[in-house]
């Protein structure tokens, strides 16, 4: 039941209904699969310039990910049903970009994120309807062990805060955050009190 309520509100990303989502399960749920890997395979199969970053506080986790993405982008499958293509010459294992102009961006929590975006600026079709072309995953942004130090837990919250947000490339790119809860100011806590009716 947890996979479908988690694959309806991944529809609801991908149709522009949500653009702040926050999914608090516990670990070994199927979470990472399901959205940092299944929300940005999909998004490169329904659009090819989609730009998504990804950030945890695992930095091995994150460039597995990417890996997987990548992997099913390159698999016979992907190829013949959709037209997205990795490019030639961008393909390492944090960051790498589709011929059609999207791109992947892997990177740990308060890692650097210079010159990358989320998303895209052109998210409207002629008509004006909403395009989804990309979004920011954060999937576990700080280790159970370290949301019980103060210190550790508000540098995650401010960078979150003061650096990750602002790589959206539009104020239509959805921001994610998948994590199981580990304490009361945690980033989902931290979030829901600064911005209570603005998430998901």
């Amino acid at each position: 039941d947890h996979h479908r309520a988690i694959a309806d509100v991944m529809k609801r990303i991908v149709s522009g209904e949500l653009k702040k989502v926050i999914i608090n399960i516990a670990p070994r749920y199927s979470k990472t699969e399901l959205i940092s890997i299944g929300l940005a395979s999909y998004g490169f199969a329904i659009n090819p310039k989609c730009n998504f970053i990804e950030t945890s506080y695992s930095a091995d986790l994150t460039a597995r990910n990417s890996m997987r993405v990548k992997d099913i982008i390159k698999s016979e499958w992907f190829r013949y049903l959709f037209g997205a293509r990795i490019k030639e010459g961008m393909d390492t294992q944090t960051e790498w970009q589709t011929a059609q102009g999207g791109g992947f961006y892997a990177t740990s929590s308060l890692g650097q994120l210079t010159g990358f975006g989320a998303g895209s600026k052109n998210d409207t079709d002629a008509d004006g309807r909403y395009r989804f072309t990309g979004a920011i995953i954060i999937d576990d942004p700080i280790k159970p062990v370290d949301a019980l130090s103060d210190t550790k837990r508000e540098s995650v919250n401010n960078w979150f805060y003061n650096t990750l947000r602002s790589r959206t490339n539009s104020r239509n790119t959805p921001i994610v955050v998948i994590m199981q809860r580990l304490h009361e100011h945690d980033l989902c806590g931290f979030l829901q009190s600064k911005e209570p009716d603005q998430w998901h």
